[in-house]
């Protein structure tokens, strides 16, 4: 079995594609919704980072970013998300997450930011669980 090195101009090339994100935007009085579709991860960042930008710029209400329609999120996305809560914390604002899957839950938790979840908004599951209580002494 022999090895050969190829130069940089023989190197396989592979575009990198993600699934598009978008970003749905209901404008209320008193908070923001924006709904997210597709991928959340460092391809699509600047979309959510545009996103975010927009609804500092508005200064007013609070905002809840759903995550029902996401099919994935990475740390980038979350770091982006932590970067904007700190922003709209300085505006008196809140920054609240809604209808987060098993893995959302897992990242946004593992960012210390599990208490933006909505608590009235149970996070998906694949199939439901039973749960079992435990009493302790």
């Amino acid at each position: 079995m022999a090895l050969r090195l190829l130069s940089p101009s023989e190197h396989p090339t592979h575009a990198v594609r993600a699934a598009p994100m978008t970003a749905e935007v209901s404008m209320g009085t008193r908070r923001t919704v924006v709904v997210l579709r597709g991928e959340a991860d460092v391809v699509n960042r600047p979309v959510l980072c545009d996103m975010l930008c927009q609804q500092v710029a508005r200064q007013s209400g609070d905002v809840v970013i759903d995550f029902g329609d996401v099919t994935f999120v990475d740390a980038a996305a979350v770091c982006v998300l932590a970067m904007g809560r700190e922003i709209l914390d300085g505006q008196g604002r809140k920054l609240t997450f809604r209808s987060l899957s098993r893995l959302a839950a897992d990242v946004v938790h593992r960012f210390g930011l599990t208490d933006l979840i909505e608590t009235d908004a149970p996070t998906r599951r694949a199939r439901p669980r039973r749960l079992a209580l435990v009493a302790t002494s």
